[in-house]
């Protein structure tokens, strides 16, 4: 479950320079990424008990618009599986229709360490159009017999702008609907960044899930290469 404070919305298709590789017609640009935090949060919830969390991943994407990745990130499992970390998988399609973006495509939750009943999957599609994106996450594959895919969604609304030459800021809006919690539970962001840095403020209204309702800090490092 990926940090959405350092990794937001629809995964990015359209990467920073890096290696270029020539296969067929296409170009293909391969990026990879670290990233550590104070407390890794997913959709409001910690995944990390509160504590550090090291980060990083592999992407690559081409001049058509299509991209791939992995992603690995420590966790400290709260719910008794055992999970010490996370490996996700994701591919999509990317690009522009006149002034609207659009984002498509795939990814899969991984616990390799712990019986597979953890892991799950979701399509995603993100439409954006300037400073504004919407990204909604549907389930289509949950190993664990106890829910139905396609019970769980998820629906992302952000903002992100830069206020200066050297600053940004983001907001999330988030609303994740599980078929075995009675409501629905909403998470909201605010994010500061500077540079590879960010500081983000997150409170969640935590109906149905594990987390109580504090406001938390979170300080982020993330860089690319």
């Amino acid at each position: 479950m990926q940090n959405l404070i350092i990794k937001n919305t629809a995964l990015a298709a359209v990467l920073a320079a890096g290696t270029m590789l020539t296969s067929g017609a296409q170009a293909a640009a391969i990026e990879g990424n670290v990233g550590l935090t104070t407390d890794y949060i997913w959709r409001g919830m910690t995944q990390s008990d509160g504590e550090s969390s090291f980060s990083g991943g592999i992407d690559i994407s081409t001049d058509g618009g299509f991209y791939a990745g992995t992603w690995v990130g420590d966790v400290r499992d709260t719910a008794g599986t055992g999970a010490s970390y996370e490996l996700d998988v994701y591919a999509g399609y990317a690009g522009e229709a006149g002034s609207i973006s659009y984002d498509v495509g795939y990814i899969q939750y991984m616990y390799p360490d712990v019986d597979a009943d953890q892991d799950f999957g979701e399509v995603y599609v993100g439409l954006g159009t300037g400073p504004v994106s919407v990204t909604y996450y549907y389930e289509v594959d949950n190993d664990d017999g106890s829910v139905d895919s396609g019970d769980n969604t998820y629906l992302s609304f952000d903002y992100s702008t830069d206020i200066s030459e050297d600053w940004g800021v983001s907001l999330h809006y988030g609303i994740y609907d599980k078929d075995t919690w009675t409501d629905e539970q909403i998470d909201m962001s605010l994010t500061l960044s500077k540079g590879d840095f960010s500081f983000s403020l997150v409170e969640t209204d935590d109906i149905g899930g594990p987390d109580d309702d504090d406001t938390r800090a979170v300080i982020s490092y993330g860089m690319s290469f």
